[in-house]
């Protein structure tokens, strides 16, 4: 079991890749409207508050690649963006005395938009202006934030639940360490 709870983060991986793959066939779904669904922040979020710092990063890896292999932008550029916003995140969870689901749904809706924001400004720099309507880019940020707003407590208590199943209880190890 101590080999399972060192390598915890790729659990959480895993549990990001299947939601990676639910919404995308949601966004292949509703194509037609324009609207995608972003979601990055709920697992950005979920990694950051969930795992330690480094195991965070390291579930988050795998996901920027996967991100990084469907959009048009400079690989790397969501490894970046992920990461970048894990150790900001990280550095407030430290600085928090109690986290609530309520900071938690806060903090995933603002790195979401901030992950939206970046996205844009990254194809704003690399692809052009020609491509970019606000309206859209509203619409889609809004849509994410709805979508983040009602599913990340659900998400993050099904993540703690499966490790939980798998014998490494999160909420009482980061008891113990305080």
């Amino acid at each position: 079991m101590n080999l399972l709870s060192r390598n915890r983060w790729l659990i959480v991986a895993i549990c990001h890749y299947v939601t990676l793959f639910i919404f995308s066939e949601i966004n292949y779904h509703i194509a037609f409207t324009g609207i995608y669904i972003l979601i990055t922040g709920m697992l950005l979020t979920s990694s950051s508050l969930i795992l330690s710092p480094t195991q965070g990063a390291l579930s988050l890896v795998p996901v920027a690649f996967n991100i990084d292999s469907r959009i048009p932008l400079p690989f790397g550029s969501s490894l970046i963006i992920l990461v970048g916003l894990h150790f900001a995140i990280a550095l407030f969870k430290s600085q928090i005395q109690r986290e609530t689901d309520d900071l938690a749904i806060v903090t995933a809706l603002f790195a979401n938009i901030l992950v939206h924001l970046a996205y844009t400004l990254f194809s704003r720099a690399y692809l052009g202006t020609n491509g970019i309507d606000p309206l859209l880019i509203s619409v889609n940020a809004i849509s994410s934030s709805l979508v983040v707003a009602l599913l990340y407590t659900l998400y993050s208590r099904s993540i703690v639940d499966i490790l939980g199943i798998l014998g490494i209880h999160v909420h009482q190890e980061s008891r113990h360490k305080r």
